[in-house]
C-alpha cells in the first residue's frame, strides 16, 4: 500500500497555487512589481518542493499521487484540452496541459522509484531509449523531404514523440540506473564526475569556438539544466519551463488610441497609413488596444510607428493608420471589386479585421473625400521575405538558392499593380507615396551580431535594396507615385543597420525579437507566438524611419497629385536602384501557390534539409556537452545517496 506523505501533498499544493498565481498575473499591462512580487513567491514555493522532492528521493521515497488518482487527473487532463476545441474559456487548456504535465512527472517517479527490478528498470530504460532514438532518426531523416499536410504531421508526429515523450522516460530511467550504481563506487566515482564536468567545459567551448553564436551558448546552457533536472529525480524541470513561459507571456499595457488617429471627417490634413508590418510598426514593445490579440486581430499598430507619428506632426493632424502585420497586396485591395487577372488572389480582410484596408478607409471617410497624402508600404510578404529570413537562419548559404526569390519578383510586381491601380481611381487627386524597405545589414566588416555568412549578408542586402525595393519604384512610377528612395538608408545613415559597430550593440531592428501576444491565456503562453518581432524595426528604428520620412516631406500645398516622369538614366546612375534586365527569366516557383511547386514551400524544404544536413554530420557535437554534463551529474546525485546511506547507517 502505497504511504501518503502528506507533506508532499502540501508542499505540492503550494507549488501549484504559485504557478496558478504568477500565469494568472503575467499578464499583458501587468506592472513589473507585481511581476516581480508574484515571480519571487513562485520561486520561493518552486524551491521548496523541487527540494522536498529531491530529499525523499534520495532514499527511494515514492513523493506523488497514487496511480489510481493519476490515471483520474490524467483523465480530466486530455478532457481539459480537448474542450477547449468546443468550450474555447481561457485557460482551459493550458490548465490541462499543465495537469498532464504533473501526471507525467509523477509517472516518471513511480517508475524510477516504485519498480523493485533492476532487471524491470533497466529493460524499459533501454526499450523507451532505443524507440526513442529510432524515432528522432527517422524523424530528422524526413526533414525536407516529407511532402503535404500527411507528411508533415509525421514529421511532427516522429520528432514529438521522440523529444517529448520516449527519450525523456528513457533518460531518466538510465539515469535512476546510473545513479544507483554510482552508489557502490568511491574514487571512480569522483573521476567520473570530473570527467563527465571536464567533457562538458571544453566540448561547450569547442562548439562556441566553432560556431561564435551565443545563440547556440545559450541552448547549451538551458538544456544542460534540463538533464540535470532529469537526473535530479525531481520536476525541477517543470518549475524552470513554466517559470520561463510565464516571464515571456508578460506582455506591456497595450497603448489607448489617441484622438488623432480616430476618423474625423473634418480633419483639415489627413495622411493614410497602408501596409504591413513595417508600416505597421511590428516590433515595437507596445501596441495600440485590440491588435495585438491572439488567435484574433495581430496587426499589432504600435504608436511608436513612423507613420502614427508622422501623422500626428506637422503638416498634418491626422492619420488613418490602417497598415496591418502579415499583409500582402490582397489585403489592401478593396474586396467589393472582383481580382483584376486571372490567378489572382481574391481581395480579402486578414484575420480580426472587418475590411480589407482600402474598404476600411472607404467606410471611414467615403470616395469622395481627399486626404493630404497617402503612404503605402507592401510587398515584402508576396515576396516570401519571412520566409527567406528563415533559409538564412537554416544552416548552409541561402543565397545559392536567390533565383527562386529573385524570379518570383515579377508576380510581386503583378500584384503590386493590382494594389496600385485600386489606389489611383480612389485618390486621383492626392499625392501617393510608396515606400520601401530600409536596408537591414550593413555589409562594410565582420559581424558577430547575426548568424549569418558574409556572403547570405550579402544577399539579403541585395534582395532588398536591388530587387524588391527595385520593383516597388519601378511601379510606382507607372502610376504617378512618389517613391521614397531614401528610406531605403534611413538606418544606414543612422548607424543603426544589424553589424553596425557605430551602434554598440543596439541597432534599429531586431535580429531576434522575443515578445508574446495579448488574448487568452494558450495564446499568450504558445512558444509560437514569442518571436514574431525578428527582424523588425524597433523604435529607435522606426524614429530613424520618421526622420527620413520628414526631411524627405515637400511642401503640401505646392506638390502635384502625380509625381513627374522619371527621365531616362544610364545604367548605373540610378540612386540606389539598379537597372531592370530586358530579358525576364521564367520564375522557378509560384510564390502565392501552397503546394510543393510554391516558393514558400520549396524554401522550408530546403531549410530543413540543412538541418537534417548539419543534425546527420554534425549532431554529434551537441551531444558531448550534454553527455559531459550528464555524467557529472548521476556522480554527484550517486555521491549524494551513498552520503545519506552511510549517515543513516552510522
Amino acid at each position: 500500500m502505497t504511504r501518503v506523505d502528506y507533506a508532499a501533498i502540501r508542499r505540492t499544493c503550494v507549488f501549484a497555487a504559485a504557478l496558478i498565481l504568477l500565469l494568472v498575473f503575467a499578464r499583458s499591462g501587468a506592472s513589473s512589481l507585481t511581476i516581480q512580487v508574484w515571480f519571487t513567491l513562485f520561486v520561493i514555493a518552486a524551491t521548496l518542493w523541487v527540494r522536498g522532492q529531491y530529499i525523499d528521493s534520495l532514499d527511494d521515497r515514492q513523493w506523488l499521487i497514487s496511480r489510481r488518482t493519476g490515471a483520474v487527473l490524467l483523465v480530466l487532463a486530455v478532457a481539459l484540452v480537448g474542450s477547449y476545441q468546443f468550450w474555447p474559456r481561457a485557460g482551459v487548456a493550458l490548465a490541462g496541459i499543465l495537469l498532464a504535465y504533473f501526471v507525467a512527472g509523477s509517472t516518471i517517479t513511480w517508475l524510477r522509484q516504485g519498480l523493485r527490478s533492476d532487471r524491470l528498470r533497466r529493460s524499459l530504460a533501454l526499450t523507451l531509449t532505443s524507440a526513442g532514438t529510432v524515432c528522432l532518426l527517422l524523424g530528422i531523416m524526413l526533414l525536407g523531404r516529407a511532402s503535404g499536410t500527411a507528411g508533415v504531421l509525421l514529421e511532427y508526429v516522429l520528432l514529438g514523440s521522440a523529444l517529448l515523450v520516449l527519450l525523456p522516460l528513457g533518460v531518466a530511467l538510465l539515469s535512476e540506473l546510473a545513479v544507483r550504481w554510482m552508489c557502490g563506487l568511491s574514487g571512480l566515482r569522483r573521476r567520473l564526475g570530473l570527467a563527465g564536468l571536464a567533457l562538458f567545459v571544453l566540448s561547450t567551448a569547442l562548439l562556441y569556438a566553432l560556431t561564435r553564436s551565443p545563440w547556440l551558448l545559450g541552448a547549451v546552457v538551458v538544456l544542460s539544466l534540463l538533464v540535470v533536472a532529469v537526473v535530479s529525480t525531481t520536476q525541477a524541470d517543470i518549475a524552470f519551463v513554466m517559470s520561463a513561459i510565464a516571464l515571456l507571456g508578460v506582455t506591456p499595457l497595450p497603448a489607448d488610441v489617441p484622438s488623432d488617429l480616430v476618423p474625423d471627417r473634418t480633419a483639415g490634413s489627413l495622411l493614410v497609413a497602408f501596409g504591413d508590418s513595417y508600416m505597421s510598426g511590428e516590433g515595437a514593445s507596445t501596441y495600440y488596444e485590440g491588435t495585438d490579440v491572439g488567435g484574433g486581430n495581430q496587426c499589432r499598430r504600435s504608436p511608436t510607428a513612423w507613420a502614427a507619428m508622422a501623422g500626428q506632426q506637422r503638416p498634418f493632424d491626422q492619420v488613418e493608420f490602417l497598415a496591418c502585420s502579415g499583409a500582402r497586396t490582397w489585403n489592401i485591395q478593396s474586396a467589393v471589386a472582383p481580382p483584376d487577372r486571372a490567378g489572382a488572389r481574391a481581395p480579402h480582410a486578414q484575420s480580426g479585421e472587418d475590411r480589407t484596408q482600402l474598404d476600411a478607409y472607404v467606410h471611414d471617410y467615403g470616395a469622395g473625400f481627399d486626404p493630404a497624402m497617402v503612404v503605402v508600404g507592401v510587398g515584402g510578404n508576396d515576396a516570401g521575405f519571412s520566409t527567406i529570413g528563415l533559409m538564412c537562419l537554416a544552416p548552409g548559404m541561402c543565397d545559392r538558392h536567390s533565383k527562386l526569390w529573385t524570379g518570383a519578383l515579377e508576380q510581386v510586381r503583378a500584384n503590386l499593380r493590382a494594389t496600385y491601380r485600386q489606389l489611383a481611381a480612389v485618390f486621383p487627386d492626392t499625392p501617393v507615396v510608396a515606400v520601401g524597405y530600409p536596408d537591414p545589414i550593413d555589409l562594410s566588416g565582420p559581424c558577430e551580431d547575426v548568424t549569418l555568412a558574409p556572403r547570405e549578408r550579402r544577399f539579403l542586402h541585395e534582395f532588398v535594396t536591388g530587387g524588391l525595393n527595385r520593383v516597388i519604384a519601378e511601379t510606382a512610377a507607372e502610376f504617378g507615385f512618389y517613391y521614397l528612395a531614401e528610406m531605403e538608408a534611413s538606418l544606414r545613415v543612422a548607424n543603426l543597420q544589424l553589424c553596425d559597430k557605430l551602434n554598440e550593440g543596439r541597432p534599429g531592428l531586431n535580429f531576434v525579437g522575443i515578445r508574446s501576444v495579448g488574448g487568452v491565456a494558450e495564446q499568450r503562453f504558445h512558444p509560437k507566438n514569442f518571436s514574431h518581432g525578428s527582424l523588425h524595426p524597433n523604435e529607435r528604428g522606426h524614429a530613424a524611419m520618421l526622420r527620413t520620412f520628414q526631411t524627405w516631406l515637400p511642401d503640401l500645398t505646392t506638390l502635384p497629385a502625380r509625381a513627374p516622369k522619371p527621365a531616362p538614366q544610364a545604367p548605373g546612375s540610378g540612386a540606389g536602384l539598379r537597372p531592370v534586365s530586358t530579358t525576364q527569366a521564367a520564375p522557378q516557383c509560384d510564390l502565392l501557390s501552397a503546394s510543393t511547386d510554391g516558393c514558400r514551400t520549396q524554401g522550408m524544404q530546403w531549410a530543413k534539409g540543412r538541418v537534417r544536413m548539419l543534425l546527420l554530420t554534425h549532431g554529434w557535437l551537441g551531444l558531448l556537452p550534454l553527455a559531459g554534463i550528464w555524467l557529472a551529474a548521476v556522480a554527484f546525485f550517486g555521491a549524494q545517496r551513498r552520503r545519506l546511506a552511510a549517515t543513516r547507517g552510522a
